[in-house]
């Protein structure tokens, strides 16, 4: 039987897709396979922050959430801290999908996994 990965989207992940028109999605399954993506509720509270900045982020934060039904994606509550509850989920062993560059420091820091967007490409840091 296939390993199942469960990997863990942050804020700017799920805009840096919407506004770079990459199926990262499909490219994590391409890499690992069998795959259940999640996301924090502190994550989802964030983007509905955001979705108050303005019109164009508005329909970013839309099309994110089209995207996370599209793959169902399983939102977790954990706390209210977006940060904290990747570093909580990459300690339980979660892969997250960021290209925040402090929380990717702090996930490698302990040993967690990354996967991370460079030029359009997925990269994935043991």
């Amino acid at each position: 039987m296939a390993r199942l990965y469960k990997v863990a989207l942050d804020t700017n992940m799920l805009l840096y897709i919407t506004s770079h028109k990459i199926d990262v999605f499909a490219e994590i399954r391409k890499n690992f396979g069998n795959v259940i993506f999640i996301v924090p509720q502190s994550v989802r509270n964030e983007l509905e922050r955001l979705r108050k900045v303005n019109a164009n982020r508005a329909k970013q934060v839309n099309i994110a959430e089209q995207l996370m039904k599209k793959n169902q994606v399983k939102i977790i509550k954990l706390s209210n801290d977006a940060d904290n509850d990747l570093l909580e989920l990459a300690k339980q062993g979660t892969i997250v999908a960021t290209n925040d560059k402090e929380l990717k420091k702090r996930i490698k820091d302990f040993g967690g996994r990354v996967i991370y967007l460079r030029k359009k490409k997925l990269i994935e840091v043991m």
